[in-house]
Parts: structure tokens; sequence; C-alpha cells
């Protein structure tokens, strides 16, 4: 039989533990799914976030593209047989979108059937720049600041190259389609390096339904990287752009993508740590091609936690239907999206633990007081019936001790307490009777040897024999007597 000091308190501390214990459990777990679906949510927002600043910066390029598009058509009269005649350059740069929107990393090209290209950027100096070249004349690429074009002198630089706008892919698709579009990605010679771009173009056609030339605008992927790198994101966070075949085309940390001349490395070959392993999880769950649309998600690298959001980029807006076939990759440490979340949510389990163990001391401590009356009386009750219970006997003293408590275990103490009394006062009644009985015994035995001895005939012959020495010493004293008498005057 298992002991009432072991099961009562396990049953007592497991009750605490499973009431207080799952509580707890099911708080953190709650807790903790509240904090990653918090996480996927400030995760979306923040691709959402990224989303829509990079349609800005991407619909720049074709805003531009169309509204110029739009311009030139308004002017079936101008001749555009010469880009490079100067008067012509010069009011072509006073159209009001090429003012206003060329910033850092926008630019305007127009190329007509003759082979000759007129293009304003301003990204290498800062200032406004026109590129031009001619197939005519070699097609090398002279750059020239615009204020200064026309006035002579020798250009800033000359690219020694053979560009033929005609040949380009973005010129042969326009002309095909006969409206707005976007490029695959390509290397422009008309960039240092040949960096990566996009480019946007439209055609424009004359009145005789003959092309007159077609504009176009280049979205630089290392603008793209440079953008990103300009938001403001978390310090372990990072936004990467990939195509359908996993190439890198743009980060927000890191060298730019095409560092390679005439390739675009892949994300999973990237020495980014993080672009590295995303892409690589990437691909090995989804493959590059089936990345679904705003799905959040979360891997482990080595011990760091990293929540990560993708979605294809700008399928929902004007890009629609113009081949962008790009996805956007977010990935931010947990440390970093909901580090004081998830601290807290630690804390307050450690400090659960803290209580689930004190509570448990508490019970354990609790039912043991409450067994320990009930031990008491066990231990008195095994003394009075061994009949070793005295006034000194230490588990009366803790009887008496509990008997004065204002509870039911006092009341029990006290009520035991005056059995044990009333046992003890009829226990010493006993035993005076037992030893006046036992004393009553014992003269009633003697009484009985006494008989016993006197009526036996050793004893009856021993008195016969002890009256007659009595009566013969009797008649041995009367004589002198009598003859005293006899002699008598």
């Amino acid at each position: 039989m298992i002991s009432i000091r072991v099961v009562f308190p396990f049953i007592f501390a497991l009750q605490i533990f499973v009431a207080v214990g799952l509580t707890g459990a099911i708080a953190y777990v709650s807790h903790m799914r509240e904090a990653q679906d918090t996480a996927k949510e400030i995760l979306e927002l923040i691709g959402n976030t990224i989303d829509d600043q990079l349609y800005r910066f991407l619909s720049l390029p074709i805003d531009l593209t169309q509204v110029y598009a739009d311009g030139l058509r308004s002017q079936p009269d101008l001749s555009l047989d010469d880009l490079l005649e100067p008067r012509l350059v010069k009011k072509l740069s006073n159209g009001v979108w090429t003012q206003a929107q060329m910033t850092r990393w926008a630019n305007l090209s127009i190329a007509n059937p003759a082979g000759q290209n007129l293009r304003f950027d301003r990204r290498e100096y800062g200032k406004k720049v026109v590129k031009v070249s001619d197939i005519r004349r070699g097609g090398a690429v002279e750059w020239r600041l615009l204020e200064n074009y026309g006035k002579g002198g020798a250009p800033l630089e000359v690219q020694e190259v053979v560009y033929d706008p005609r040949t380009e892919a973005y010129y042969q698709d326009a002309l095909a389609k006969g409206g707005l579009v976007i490029s695959p990605i390509h290397f422009s010679p008309l960039l240092q390096g040949s960096a990566p771009v996009v480019t946007v173009a439209e055609p424009v056609y004359g009145v005789d339904g003959r092309p007159r030339a077609v504009v176009s605008s280049d979205i630089y992927l290392a603008g793209i990287s440079r953008y990103l790198q300009n938001l403001h994101l978390p310090n372990s966070s990072i936004a990467f752009l990939f195509d359908a075949e996993g190439r890198l085309l743009a980060g927000s940390r890191g060298p730019f993508p095409g560092s390679t001349p005439g390739r675009l490395p892949l994300a999973t070959e990237s020495t980014d740590p993080v672009i590295h392993a995303t892409a690589s999880y990437i691909g090995e769950r989804y493959g590059f091609l089936e990345v679904p649309d705003a799905e959040s998600f979360k891997y482990v690298r080595g011990d760091q936690h990293n929540y990560v959001y993708t979605d294809h980029l700008l399928t929902d807006r004007q890009f629609a239907g113009l081949g962008l076939d790009w996805r956007l990759a977010v990935v931010i440490e947990e440390s970093d999206l909901i580090e004081n979340l998830i601290t807290g949510i630690h804390s307050a389990a450690w400090l659960s633990l803290g209580l689930l163990v004190l509570a448990v001391g508490v019970g354990l401590w609790t039912a043991t007081g409450m067994i320990r009356p009930i031990l008491t009386l066990g231990k008195v009750a095994a003394a009075l019936e061994k009949d070793e219970l005295d006034a000194r006997h230490l588990d009366i003293r803790q009887l008496e001790r509990d008997a004065r408590r204002r509870n039911e275990f006092g009341e029990l103490a006290r009520i035991f307490l005056r059995m044990v009394q009333e046992v003890r006062a009829r226990h010493e009644l006993l035993e005076a009777q037992l030893e006046q009985l036992r004393v009553n015994i014992d003269e009633t035995g003697t009484q009985a040897k006494i008989r016993q001895i006197t009526d036996s005939e050793f004893f009856t012959k021993l008195k016969s024999k002890a009256r007659r020495i009595r009566e013969t010493r009797k008649r041995a004293v009367e004589p002198p007597a009598r003859t005293f008498a006899e002699h008598e005057p």
C-alpha cells in the first residue's frame, strides 16, 4: 500500500502542475502563433511597400516613353530624318516631361529609321548629357553636355562601338508589335561597361503609316539595386529581385548584379550568405518558375530563423502583359522582426515556469501541512495501542499544538485528544481495578492454601498431638496444686 504522505502530495502537485502548466503552455503556443502571424503581416506589409516604391521607380521610364512618344505624335510635321541637327536636339530637349523627369537614373532615347540615335542622359556625370550616334558615320557614340551641344568642341567621351539601334531587339519588337514593349534583360552598349538593362520602347508612326522613330528608355538593374539600398529596411534584412531562371537582378546590399560582363549571376551563386541561402531554399521548395504570389514562409539558416516574403513583381500593374517576369524576395531575421515580442514571450514563459515551480512547492508544502495532522493522529493511535503514550511523548505534544488550530484539523485534534485522555483515564481505572482484583485473588488463594493445609491428615494428627502435649503438660502441673490443697489447715 502506498503511503498517503506520498500519494496526497503527488496528486496535489500534479493537479497544480497540470492546471498551471497547461495554461502556461497554451498561452505560450498561442502567443508564439500570434507573434508568427504578426511577423508575416509585418513582412507582407514591408513587401507591399517595396513593391509600391519599385512601381513608382520602374514606372518612370514607361511614363517618360509614353508621354514623349505622344508628344512626337502630336507633332506630325516635325521632321525626324536628322536627329543630330542641333536645333532639333534643342527642341526635343525642351519637352516638359524630358526636363521634369530627368532624374539621375532617367534617360530617353530616340532612334530613327536612318540608324541615328539621340539619347538624353545624366547618369554618369550627374548633368544632362546627350549621347549621339549615327551608323552612317561608323556608329561611334559621342557624349556631350546638353548645354554645349552644337557649339563645337571635343566631346566628353567617345565610345568606339558600332551602334545601330535598328538591330536592337527592343527596336524590332516595338515595330513588330506596334505598341509599348519591354525588352528582356540585355547589356546595353550605350552604357559604360555594357551594364545590364531592360528597355521600354514605343514606336511613333507618320501619317503615311511609316515609322518615324522609336522612343525608348532604359531601366538600369544597377539603379534598381541602388534604389533598394536607399530604402529604410531593418539592418539584418535584405530585398532582392530574381527572374524565372533564378538570375539575381538587383539587391539591397552587396555588389550590383552583372559584375561579370555579359552575364548575370544566379541568386544561388551570390556571395551574400542570406541571398544564397534564401535562393537555395526557394529553388528547392518551389522552383524559381513556380514561386507563388504573396507567399510568406520561414526557414532556418544555422542558428538564425529568417522570415521570407515572395511575390511576383508588378503583376497587377501597367507592367502586366509586358513580359517583366520578375520576382521579389524580402528576407528579415526573426531577431530584427519580432525580437522584442519573442523576448517578451520567452520572459513570460520563464516567469510562468518559475511560478509553476513556486506553485508546486507551495502545493507540496500545503499538502504536507494537511497530511501532517493525520499522520500525527496515526502515530498517537499507534503509541496508544502499544501503551507507550505518556505526557512527554512528542506526538502527543504535537497533537496538543494541533488542537489549538481554529479549523477542522484543530477540531479533529481536540476530539482525538479528548478520546486519548478518556482512554488513558479508563486505562488507569482498569489498572486500579486489576490491581484490586489481583489482591483479592491473592487473599483467596492464601486462604485456600491454609484450608488445604488444615484439612490435611498430617495437620489433623499434628493438631491432635499438640493437644495431647498441652494436656500432658497441664496434668504435670496440676498434682502439686492438689497436694497443697490437701495439706492446707
